[in-house]
């Protein structure tokens, strides 16, 4: 059975594999497609919003058994493929599977743009939202980063433009891929074992991981767009496979399609394109980030009026590099997003003033050892290590920045004080963690939070 149009779901059995929003946002619009909605999860969720009296609740250790029951079931990016694959073994009455996502993709009555890549995915679906509207376009950024996809379906028509950031779990059992396909740089440290019992989804090798990203474009037409990092093999990787009109983004190659300089100045044949310094952005990451917006922006024609406009009117995400402090000459950032030694390093090369810098978390099963070249060749003057990784870290840092002072405090409270004792005007704490979050906190956005009331906190 091939899903094209809500009159599929009519008088359907649908399971809703998960209680996560995107699973959550798709009951109404089941419902009013006549579908008969059972939502299956395996803890109780107390947060859960009032259902319909009509789904059906199936909760506990047992919420994967009987699909068979089911003609339609939708996996929520947090189930590992392999674990509902494993309930459906041996199975007479096999359910048609899917997810949101790729319900979204197949259904959208607009043009959709798909972000994804190992870190930036946010930032870059942002800004291009902020240019798309400051150009006029009727753009809404959804998923991850925005409402959840179904929230906003009744609001689009045949003029939106949908922007979704994209992970390898969404993206990895896709059938659909988005008009415009944007691949960011693709690291191999991510998502290569469970973050916690609560998020046990991974994937089993990079080749894994690589190929759950290259569903983006993998089922794109000759008609649609590939925007992506040339400087990454990963990346190339999926490029070369792809059908897709391609634009190539570089930082290294002036024979992109779009070259970005050290200085942040944009080129495309030969021909200055715009100054991103002159913007006020700055850092090699948030270039490319933005070069890789722009592309997008000028696939959808937009004058390079309301390119810069919309860069302008841009605000960094929450947990993205945000400045949220000042005391006394001392600034303070939150970047706990950084949850990969690679996004850490991008986040360090972005400032000149020296860097007491705060890193640890849970583990990914990364390597920290490019982190530490990477910290050894920085502005970086003292490290604060905390959480389940600090001894890995410290060890990497005793191989190639071993004259750094190092503390490993117990808590992130501790570490600001720490911190606030170091520092001097001039001078820049930065939360970069490098790691996940789950061993100390809920998740990433928590430990940030809990890192900007430790540093407004008055003594």
């Amino acid at each position: 059975m091939q899903i094209t149009s809500w009159q599929d779901f009519a008088g359907k059995k649908v399971a809703l594999l998960g209680a996560g929003i995107e699973n959550i946002a798709l009951i109404p619009h089941l419902l009013i497609a006549g579908a008969k909605v059972s939502l299956c999860d395996q803890a109780g969720r107390p947060d859960l919003p009032t259902l319909s009296s009509s789904v059906k609740l199936v909760i506990g250790a047992g919420y994967l058994d009987n699909l068979d029951q089911f003609d339609i079931v939708f996996r929520v990016a947090g189930l590992p493929v392999a674990t509902l694959e494993k309930a459906l073994r041996g199975l007479k009455n096999r359910p048609v599977v899917t997810s949101p996502t790729d319900l979204f993709l197949a259904l959208a009555p607009c043009r959709t743009i798909g972000v994804t890549g190992t870190k930036g995915k946010g930032t870059t679906s942002t800004m291009i939202g902020s240019i798309l509207k400051a150009a006029g376009k009727k753009a809404l950024v959804v998923g991850n980063i925005g409402q959840p996809m179904f929230d906003s379906f009744k609001d689009l028509d045949r003029d939106s433009l949908a922007i979704i950031e994209l992970s390898s779990f969404q993206l990895e059992d896709l059938r659909h891929s988005p008009d415009i396909a944007v691949v960011l740089a693709i690291t191999e440290n991510d998502h290569l074992q469970p973050l916690s019992s609560q998020n046990p989804n991974f994937h089993a090798s990079v080749n894994d991981y690589v190929a759950a990203k290259a569903h983006i474009a993998l089922f794109q037409s000759a008609t649609d767009h590939l925007v992506y990092v040339a400087d990454n093999d990963l990346t190339m990787s999926i490029a070369q496979i792809a059908k897709a009109k391609k634009v190539s983004i570089s930082q290294i190659s002036k024979d992109a399609d779009l070259f970005i300089d050290q200085t942040g100045v944009v080129w495309t044949n030969g021909k200055e394109l715009v100054d991103l310094s002159k913007l006020g952005l700055k850092g090699q990451h948030v270039f490319l980030n933005t070069t890789t917006a722009i592309a997008v922006a000028k696939i959808l024609k937009c004058r390079e009026v309301d390119i810069a406009q919309g860069i302008a009117n841009f605000r960094p995400l929450p947990h993205r590099l945000e400045q949220f402090a000042d005391h006394d000459g001392v600034i303070y950032i939150d970047d706990s997003y950084a949850t990969a030694p690679e996004a850490a390093m991008a986040a360090i090369g972005t400032f000149d003033a020296p860097i007491i810098w705060i890193a640890g978390g849970s583990t990914k099963g990364a390597s920290f050892d490019l982190l530490a070249q990477a910290v050894a060749k920085s502005t970086i003057k003292q490290a604060i290590l905390i959480g389940q990784e600090a001894p890995k870290i410290k060890e990497s840092l005793s191989h190639f920045a071993h004259n750094l002072p190092i503390e490993m405090p117990k808590t992130l409270a501790e570490a600001v004080k720490l911190a606030k004792k170091s520092a001097n005007g001039g001078d820049v704490v930065l939360l970069s963690p490098a790691c996940a979050s789950k061993d100390m906190f809920q998740n990433a956005a928590d430990r940030g939070e809990q890192f900007k009331r430790a540093v407004l906190k008055h003594d």
